[in-house]
């Protein structure tokens, strides 16, 4: 089974926007994911990789495109103890469960080195969202909360805000209910809905 600690959220500060407007986690986010949950049970290889020429830029620079193709593998666990080789040259060895998922991307740029880079990392983000990691950014509702997530650490009527949509996920109410105050406290843990202590929580939580 894939371990469910691949899909949690991301952390509100490592969700960007980019210049369409669409937020995204950085390659070296779902790397630290794999790392911080797989460990060394996991494995990325490039199958196939081409660059191109592109349109040149409006004044005239030269343009690359690179397109990159690859296999991200998730091992398991042991499923068994397998003999390999033969007679004397045998050995015993464990053969475990692995789960693997392809991604393509590809990348434009004037300096063909970071065209090709950057296609990697989106062919093997591709391939993580197979896996579920970060796919809850592809659902509005969740953009929303990511939003008022970043509203809330600099403002303080988004915080209030986000400790009812918050207490609203926890307790799994519809979101056109909003919770009693003695409900938000006890999902936060707090005496008091203060705005000190509505911070202070929630930032323990990781939710902001």
């Amino acid at each position: 089974m894939i371990p469910t600690d691949l899909t949690e959220r991301f952390h509100p500060s490592l969700v960007k926007k980019n210049q369409s407007g669409q937020d995204y986690v950085a390659i070296d986010g779902y790397i630290n994911r794999l790392n911080d949950v797989l460990g060394a049970m996991w494995s990325w290889q490039i199958n196939d990789w081409k660059i191109m020429d592109a349109a040149p830029t409006k004044s005239g620079k030269p343009q690359y495109t690179a397109v990159v193709q690859g296999t991200l593998v998730v091992f398991l666990t042991d499923v068994g103890v397998i003999s390999l080789g033969e007679d004397d040259e045998s050995f015993l060895t464990t053969q475990k469960a692995q789960v693997a998922r392809d991604g393509i991307g590809a990348n434009t740029n004037f300096d063909p080195d970071t065209a090709v880079k950057s296609a990697q990392a989106e062919a093997l983000k591709k391939a993580c969202h197979q896996f579920g990691i970060a796919l809850y950014l592809w659902n509005e509702a969740e953009r929303d909360f990511v939003e008022l997530q970043r509203q809330a650490a600099k403002n303080d009527n988004a915080l209030k805000q986000l400790v009812v949509a918050y207490t609203q996920r926890v307790l799994e109410l519809d979101p056109g209910t909003m919770p009693e105050k003695d409900q938000m406290m006890e999902v936060l843990d707090i005496e008091d809905l203060s705005v000190d202590n509505i911070r202070e929580s929630l930032t323990k939580k990781g939710v902001i």
